[in-house]
């Protein structure tokens, strides 16, 4: 794989921000590992990747936050218009680290983020407060851990295309692990609609279909058996037909 991400032409952390996208439209693709280097094959040209100190694969872990009750989680599986959802990420490559309102509205996602550098969400109690989440009622839920290949697309609207792999999902109560390193999960930001996207075309070609795949939801849907997660069960069985098909138990 190495040598296909080698055909992208490199961008830095300062060039990304010609795409940042934090008011945007997302749009999810699931698929299995050995499908990721006819993607990038057929992505080689049109998009540039995003290099770290000579790295086009980046570590990442975010920590998400909930109260007691799940309401972020219950929220999100209702299919509530409007919610949210808060996190602590921090990027292994750089050493960076934020915490991170994302707020789901009928117009698409926004994304607000302060610099963090401990996951102690009551030490930005004033940027929660400004977003009308209190920080005394927030604890540690899920940690989602993976690596990531991120491609941008500048030109002549800009696009985001983030791929997932190795993924963990780790229950922050009693430690334990959920493993999907057999499935990728690929997510495009763009300002619009997916039919306007470049993207889209590829995909479509390739038999891609976007559908929803929350690492949040599925996370919490794993390890809290006492949450109700029917509206999940079609996401947890495309992730467990996947991480099969590569043979990975």
């Amino acid at each position: 794989m190495s040598s296909l991400l080698n055909d992208f032409a490199a961008i830095g952390l300062a060039d990304l921000e010609a795409a940042a996208l934090m008011d945007r439209h997302e749009y999810k693709f699931t698929f299995a590992v050995d499908r990721l280097p006819e993607l990038l094959l057929a992505l080689g040209g049109d998009y540039q990747i995003l290099t770290v100190g000579g790295q086009a694969v980046q570590g990442y872990l975010s920590r998400y936050y909930d109260t007691a009750e799940f309401g972020a989680y219950r929220a999100q599986h209702t299919g509530r218009a409007r919610r949210h959802k808060v996190r602590w990420r921090k990027y292994h490559s750089t050493g960076a680290s934020f915490l991170e309102i994302k707020r789901r509205e009928r117009g698409g996602t926004r994304k607000v983020r302060v610099a963090a550098p401990t996951p102690q969400p009551t030490r930005q109690a004033d940027f929660l407060a400004e977003h009308a989440i209190d920080a005394a009622l927030l604890r540690p839920v899920l940690d989602v851990e993976c690596s990531r290949i991120t491609l941008v697309r500048t030109h002549p609207t800009p696009e985001r295309l983030t791929l997932d792999l190795m993924l963990r999902l780790v229950c922050t109560t009693t430690g334990m692990a959920q493993e999907f390193s057999g499935v990728v999960i690929a997510e495009l930001k763009c300002p619009g609609t997916l039919h306007a996207a470049h993207f889209a075309g590829v995909a479509r070609r390739l038999g891609l279909r976007s559908g929803g795949m929350s690492k949040f939801g599925v996370g919490c849907a794993l390890h809290y058996p006492q949450l109700k997660h029917n509206m999940l069960l079609p996401q947890l069985r495309q992730l467990r037909q996947l991480q099969g098909q590569t043979g990975i138990a």
